[in-house]
């Protein structure tokens, strides 16, 4: 059995992010037909901070497979890599392993992309100014996502750790050409925001109603345990709320879960998943002053597809390295 390698910098190389958007609007339409299995993550807790993440998914019809193993170590101090993730694919027809891949690359892409892909029902479509809380490994991935499908001309980026701040300021001016800027406290990054990402290892709000202005659309993808969350209730409670899905965010999501468990929204307020928006069974913004909310708390079906047009790419231009197992 031949086994292709490839390294996260050749998993970005391949990955362009409009592509991957596009890619993953395919994917939720499979998964609004039910062809798309993937278990809820099973979680191993090694310390209060420290989490092994196991991730499968299936995608029917083509016969696709994957597995995503990711480690979270927040607390390893300054300059440490946090996360650390590995992804492979399976071929569904004859059972054969067909590629291991950077999962860090890739987790970065397909997150900024399904961001990205809500922006497209969820932002108002003159958005021209985003916010970006939290300057870490997702932070340019989070930008990246957004600005592929919205005229975002301008993003002011808070994060507490300057040096991570200082650098992303400078990837999004070299590479996305946009005006970026740093700013000191939350509230001077979002209040002319049009487009707010959450990407931090906040465990209580860092976000509330009063923060933002009519009209913005907020992404939060920072908190994934159902004690954990960056958005106050006052935020939940004052926005149309949308999840990639109901299931994985009722079991992880506190940005969800604790409001609900408040009772300052019922489980049927939230408004629809990502498959739904995508495929037209439930409507996304409906006015200019609507606040809208997307909680993600990522979905293994998503490094799937995106994984698989990696690979598939990989092969037709020549790029990794051939292992036989």
């Amino acid at each position: 059995m031949r086994i292709l390698t490839l390294t996260n910098e050749q998993v970005a190389s391949l990955a362009k992010m409009g592509d991957s958007v596009d890619e993953l609007k395919k994917a939720f339409l499979v998964k609004s037909e039910g062809h798309v299995e993937a278990p809820p993550r099973a979680r191993f807790q090694m310390s209060d901070v420290r989490n092994i993440l196991w991730m499968p998914s299936l995608v029917r019809g083509r016969d696709t497979m994957s597995l995503k193993l990711v480690t979270f170590y927040p607390d390893l101090g300054p300059g440490a890599i946090s996360t650390r993730a590995i992804v492979i694919l399976v071929d569904g027809k004859n059972g054969d392993v067909k590629c291991i891949m950077g999962g860090t690359g890739l987790t970065g892409i397909r997150t900024g992309a399904v961001s990205g892909l809500s922006c497209r029902y969820l932002a108002r479509k003159d958005s021209r100014k985003m916010a970006m809380l939290g300057a870490g490994g997702q932070g340019f991935y989070q930008i990246s996502g957004v600005a592929s499908q919205l005229g975002i001309e301008e993003v002011k980026i808070f994060d507490i750790d300057k040096g991570r701040q200082k650098t992303l300021i400078e990837r999004c001016e070299k590479e996305l050409h946009l005006r970026a800027s740093a700013s000191d406290a939350v509230r001077d990054a979002v209040s002319d925001a049009d487009v707010v990402v959450t990407a931090t290892t906040a465990r209580t709000p860092i976000l509330d109603g009063a923060d933002v202005k009519p009209g913005t659309h907020v992404v939060a993808i920072g908190a994934y345990t159902p004690e954990t969350r960056e958005l106050g209730s006052d935020l939940i409670a004052r926005a149309s709320v949308y999840v990639d899905e109901r299931e994985a965010a009722m079991d992880e999501a506190g940005d969800v879960i604790i409001p609900i468990k408040e009772g300052r929204i019922a489980r049927d307020e939230i408004k629809g998943e990502l498959a739904d928006l995508v495929s037209g069974k439930v409507a996304g913004r409906t006015s200019d002053s609507q606040v809208t909310v997307f909680k993600a708390v990522g979905l293994a079906f998503e490094d799937n597809a995106v994984g698989w047009m990696i690979y598939d790419r990989a092969v037709a231009a020549g790029v990794g390295a051939w292992t036989e197992a």
